[in-house]
């Protein structure tokens, strides 16, 4: 009996470990908070084949739309801690919607895990091409001369083109009056027949009128110059001291996944994003390879939190 006793305490020391030296050990299922098509979606495609490919298992992206990214993001959080459910997280669902919406039932830095950011996509200012400003100081200058004139739009209250717009506002002293839509798509038809003046929007979705002269670009609001816009200023260097705003991407896991696994998808994301051909269609899709850590990914989110709050608290923004 003692024997049976010993073994069987054995077994159970062990499962762990070799839970963890079998994973993945069935198709890993990556959820996409918003709808098929998209930007993120595309990207995040791109880079399950890749996982796919290395771990010889399939890693699966499943399409859970609203509530602004929180419903895919509460699937995750309430998934099994086993590694075979993945969020692909956005700064809606991971920095803006904890900070915003009321009665969320989840916090990123408690009930998450984070593996590793995977891109990085940089806010352009966008304006319509017959709007007589080609740059931030003739923007500024316009919208002092006629506060609240000029409006910007973006794809709804709290997203993420929508606080970029309050924060260029609340560091350059500016009123710009902001026009929100039901997503990118028909901020951005309304932008390029004039009836909004400007976007400031993430990179992949405006990249393609950029180039054919459809709408102008201004400035990036990165903290340097992007390697995809190199002629553009950023804002901060154009006018708006400490401007900064970007797009992200990357991948958590539900909380109390083993390190083992997290560290294993981190390693095996920073190979795939990396990989030349890889990387080359990311940045045509306008957004840069940043592979990190799991704690440096977990820091940049912390980072971002901090900035949505400090946004909010300074503008009383709400989702209303």
């Amino acid at each position: 009996m003692m024997l049976t006793r010993r073994a069987g305490l054995a077994a159970l020391l062990a499962t762990p470990a070799l839970a963890q030296e079998s994973w993945p050990s069935r198709p890993i299922r990556v959820i996409v908070p918003f709808t098929p098509g998209g930007g993120t979606d595309v990207m995040m495609r791109l880079v399950a084949q890749g996982l796919s490919n290395r771990f010889g298992q399939q890693v699966v992206v499943d399409n859970v739309a609203g509530a602004g990214g929180t419903i895919g993001a509460m699937q995750v959080v309430n998934a099994p801690p086993d590694g075979h459910t993945l969020l692909c997280g956005t700064p809606g669902s991971i920095a803006v919607n904890p900070v915003m919406q009321a009665g969320i039932r989840y916090h990123p830095l408690r009930d998450l895990a984070a593996v590793a950011q995977l891109t990085d996509s940089p806010i352009v200012l966008v304006a319509n091409k017959d709007l007589p400003v080609n740059s931030v100081a003739e923007l500024l200058a316009a919208a002092r001369a006629a506060p609240g004139d000029l409006n910007f739009g973006s794809a709804g209250p709290g997203s993420v083109a929508h606080l970029s717009g309050e924060m260029f506002c609340a560091l350059a002293g500016v009123r710009i009056t902001h026009v929100p839509y039901r997503g990118t798509a028909q901020s951005l038809l309304d932008l390029r027949a004039g009836r909004i003046q400007l976007l400031f929007e993430n990179l992949p979705p405006v990249m393609e009128a950029i180039g054919l002269g459809h709408i102008k670009a201004l400035a990036v609001g990165t903290p340097q110059r992007s390697d995809l816009l190199p002629q553009l200023p950023t804002i901060a260097e154009a006018g708006v001291p400490g401007y900064v705003s970007s797009s992200y991407m990357g991948l958590l896991a539900p909380a109390r996944t083993p390190p083992e696994i997290v560290r294993r998808l981190a390693e095996a994301c920073a190979a795939v994003v990396q990989d030349a051909d890889l990387a080359a269609r990311l940045r045509g899709l306008g957004a840069t390879p940043t592979p990190t850590t799991p704690d440096a990914f977990r820091s940049f989110i912390g980072a971002r939190i901090a900035d949505v709050t400090k946004l909010v608290e300074a503008t009383g923004l709400s989702f209303n």
